[in-house]
């Protein structure tokens, strides 16, 4: 879950809600917030809603991470309503009442964090935070909070929501951890049973923690896949290779040997592809990180692996892709060694345990 507003859209449309949203603002100082109002409300510190209010909702909802909404809560689902993705994508959303009484989570109350932001702004306004999701209500836990404090992706989100709904039905749910995962600080319901020795034969349901793209010995219907974060991609590319392209070929790769999209955590490569777009378009679609390793780095390592004087003559190393990969791993194990696909060099490397 997100610990913070991120970019924070406040929407106002009342001279009261204004109001309140400036003072929002101000107690929230930490996160810069735009605060939108009709025009016959603007000021120097507000900026005007442009257009209908559902085309308004539509152009900014890509833009933040947070929409707080001073006003009706009918008005805000009629408005929001056409431009919903999904959960995993969706910003968070909340409501609140122009008097400054409620502050309710609308949308995205778990991975888009307007649950605990509708709690932290009820505190600092001495207001009452409203929500309303299954295993809050009833101090469970839900597949998707799990996942987001381990650190891993949702392989299936269907089986997510079956398995969390076993949850709030006391079902007893086992959690089968393939990747040695660390679970301390994380406190769960006497109903999902940790990874032990004997396997817990008794649970119907499961929680299968694996980087694999078709973990064995997983029950349809009866299971969720939560896929860590676990692999660092070696890349170097020809200038303006196409994003789409290198997407292509890595998917192509994780898929014969076998690991999860969700698993790549890192793409790691050479200052001079640092603000190469079709690396940073790759790592937005993924949504992994980029890494750029210093040049002493590559060169300090580059001598354990094949080199190329093509590559030397057009980067000035032997080698790339290799040689960012096994740093930004942490000097790890290589998983899949570097293929070459039309001006396009992958490989894939973990750390080791």
């Amino acid at each position: 879950m997100k610990t913070n507003f991120g970019r924070l859209a406040i929407v106002a449309v009342s001279r009261d809600a204004t109001t309140l949203g400036l003072r929002v603002k101000g107690v929230l100082e930490e996160w810069p917030a735009t605060v939108y109002t009709i025009p016959k409300y603007c000021t120097d510190e507000t900026q005007a809603i442009a257009g209908p209010m559902a085309d308004f909702f539509g152009s900014i909802m890509a833009q933040y991470d947070t929409i707080l909404c001073i006003m009706a809560t009918g008005i805000v689902v009629r408005s929001i309503a056409p431009h919903l993705g999904h959960k995993s994508t969706d910003p968070a959303i909340l409501v609140m009442d122009a008097a400054g009484k409620y502050v309710i989570s609308l949308v995205s109350g778990h991975l888009g964090g307007a649950n605990e932001a509708a709690v932290m702004l009820a505190g600092r306004l001495d207001a009452s935070p409203v929500i309303t999701t299954g295993t809050d209500v009833k101090g469970s836990l839900a597949v998707d909070v799990l996942a987001e404090k381990l650190g891993c992706t949702i392989a299936d989100f269907t089986d997510a929501k079956d398995v969390t709904a076993a949850i709030l039905d006391n079902e007893k749910v086992a959690i089968e951890d393939r990747m040695g995962v660390n679970f301390t600080g994380i406190v769960l319901p006497a109903n999902i049973l940790l990874p032990g020795a004997e396997g817990h034969p008794e649970a119907k349901w499961r929680i299968v923690i694996d980087d694999a793209q078709a973990p064995k010995k997983l029950l349809p219907g009866h299971s969720v896949q939560l896929v860590p974060k676990s692999i660092t991609v070696g890349i170097g590319c020809r200038r303006d290779t196409p994003g789409e392209r290198i997407v292509q070929e890595l998917t192509k790769l994780l898929d014969e040997v076998g690991y999860h999209q969700g698993a790549v955590k890192t793409l790691a490569t050479i200052p001079l592809k640092a603000d190469e777009p079709g690396i940073r378009e790759t790592s937005e679609r993924l949504g992994t990180d980029v890494r750029i390793i210093s040049d002493d780095f590559v060169k300090m390592v580059q001598s354990r692996f094949e080199g190329s004087d093509f590559v030397e003559k057009t980067t000035g190393f032997r080698s790339v892709s290799d040689p960012c990969g096994y740093v930004a791993s942490g000097f790890g194990h290589c998983v899949a060694p570097v293929v070459k696909c039309g001006g396009i060099t992958l490989s894939l490397w973990k750390k080791k345990k």
